[in-house]
């Protein structure tokens, strides 16, 4: 399962002293960029190059737009200088989007601040209509595959 480090921002914080719920999407969001954008390497899919990222085998004149979230909050967290550990795993792949399950907590998996989901679906930037997924991009996130996020 990938993970990514996610850092902290003091303005991150809220007026309780604990980090506002908002930016917890931006740390999904972060996690993604982290893990979607350098090139996979070792963690090419068979017949996959390494030497491209996640981002990198999407249709050509497309995006990942996100269609929604959910986000299940288990602990506060407070701000402090080391990052936060975020897992990420695939829990559904269709025909032209994807959803992606993600653990937000501490590296040695003592605590788990929230869980969260994500729709991402893949869409023509023209014409902003949903596209088939490639068979690359497939099987890169089918390899990720997990079940689904564990919501209470």
């Amino acid at each position: 399962m990938p993970e990514a480090k996610v850092a902290i921002r003091w303005g991150d914080m809220d007026s309780y002293g604990h980090v506002n719920n908002v930016f917890f999407v931006r740390y999904l969001e972060d996690t993604r960029f982290a893990i979607f954008t350098p090139p996979l390497g070792e963690q090419a899919a068979e017949g996959v190059d390494p030497s491209l990222g996640v981002f990198d085998l999407f249709p050509e004149g497309s995006n990942g737009l996100v269609a929604g979230h959910r986000i299940e909050y288990r602990a506060p967290l407070n701000y402090r200088a080391e990052p936060l550990t975020v897992r990420l795993w695939v829990t559904r792949v269709g025909g032209s989007s994807v959803d992606l399950g993600y653990e937000l907590g501490e590296a040695d998996g003592s605590v788990v601040y929230a869980i969260a989901s994500t729709t991402l679906v893949i869409v023509d930037t023209a014409s902003g209509r949903p596209v088939p997924l490639p068979e690359d991009l497939r099987v890169t996130f089918s390899q990720w595959l997990g079940d689904p996020a564990p919501f209470r």
